[in-house]
């Protein structure tokens, strides 16, 4: 079996490339292609979670397979841990065999990212260059850099809760992406001058103010996947064409069933999922004006397809490590 570290995923998955394959593998699933169960979750103490996310998928004449397994704990940043733990186990569909064992946290950040950017090429507005982020931490970090290849990002203002991390974030994303990458001095008028939005945060309750949006916004809600958490607040989803990367999103993402539960808004008012997005069932922006949004809880034939990229360059480049059980 392959095992693939941290630093073979940053040489092996490109965010064009995973973003193109991802496309791809939402067009095909939307032909009923594929086995995607609901993920399993585990409360394990007040502040942490175990995910279980299985998918097999046709791929290369046979069948792709693998689940990820991905502790959530909230409260790490305090005891200087990251928020996510995550490996990733990837077997051959035909037969069962393991293939390859490969770092999760990165897959998952790398995979949430290009998900979003599949999304904003036709949510967003081809003519993006105005991004504000609220967060400054793992998963912000590969909203940036996946959201900046496929639109013409210009400038970035980020909104963080810890003043010092978020002068790191910028400091580090500005060389990363090559331009201005700024902490926000007015988040309210940063916010009202975004052609795009990002919300890649832990916080339970709103960061993001609907009536702050102006018109062409894009939204894109990464950062919460629980029925009782939210980072926008309900005139958001009420102002916008609203789009899930799934199904189940409906019945999991607090941003939604929060303002759904209330009756701000019915489950008509989902627009559609991703798979029929980029086939085109169902159209994504229909005016310049029009306020869009995505809403990701993560999907792990997202996963399945990153660790299938990876562990195909990885086998033709020669890279990780061969072990035997």
């Amino acid at each position: 079996m392959l095992i693939l570290g941290r630093a073979d995923l940053e040489a092996l998955l490109e965010p064009r490339a995973l973003i193109d394959a991802l496309e791809a593998a939402f067009a095909a699933h939307a032909g009923g292609v594929g086995r995607v169960p609901a993920r399993m979750v585990l409360p394990v103490t007040d502040d942490g979670v175990l995910l279980v996310m299985p998918a097999a998928a046709p791929a290369d004449g046979g069948w792709a397979l693998g689940t990820k397994l991905v502790s959530v704990y909230t409260g790490n940043p305090a005891r200087g841990l990251r928020t996510i733990h995550a490996t990733y186990l990837l077997l051959d569909g035909t037969t069962g065999a393991p293939l390859a064992l490969l770092e999760g946290e990165y897959l998952t950040g790398l995979r949430t990212g290009a998900t979003s950017a599949v999304a904003a090429r036709r949510l967003a507005r081809p003519d993006a260059r105005r991004l504000v982020c609220f967060g400054a931490g793992w998963q912000a970090g590969f909203q940036l850099l996946c959201l900046a290849t496929i639109l013409p990002i210009q400038e970035v203002d980020v909104i963080g809760r810890d003043p010092e991390r978020a002068r790191a974030f910028v400091a580090t994303w500005g060389r990363r992406l090559g331009v201005p990458v700024r902490v926000a001095s007015d988040p309210g008028a940063a916010v009202g001058a975004a052609d795009v939005i990002t919300c890649a945060t832990t916080s339970a309750t709103p960061v993001l103010e609907g009536r702050r949006l102006a018109p062409g916004a894009h939204v894109d809600l990464v950062g919460t996947f629980q029925p009782t958490a939210r980072e926008a607040d309900d005139e958001t989803i009420r102002r916008a064409r609203v789009f899930v990367d799934q199904p189940g999103a409906l019945e999991t993402a607090g941003d939604l069933v929060i303002p759904m539960t209330a009756g701000v808004v019915g489950r008509s008012h989902v627009a559609g999922d991703l798979a029929q997005l980029v086939t085109g069932a169902v159209a994504g922006r229909t005016r310049s004006q029009e306020i869009t949004l995505f809403k990701s809880v993560g999907f792990a034939l997202e996963d399945l397809v990153a660790a299938r990229v990876a562990y195909t360059r990885a086998k033709a480049d020669g890279r990780g490590r061969e072990v035997s059980f």
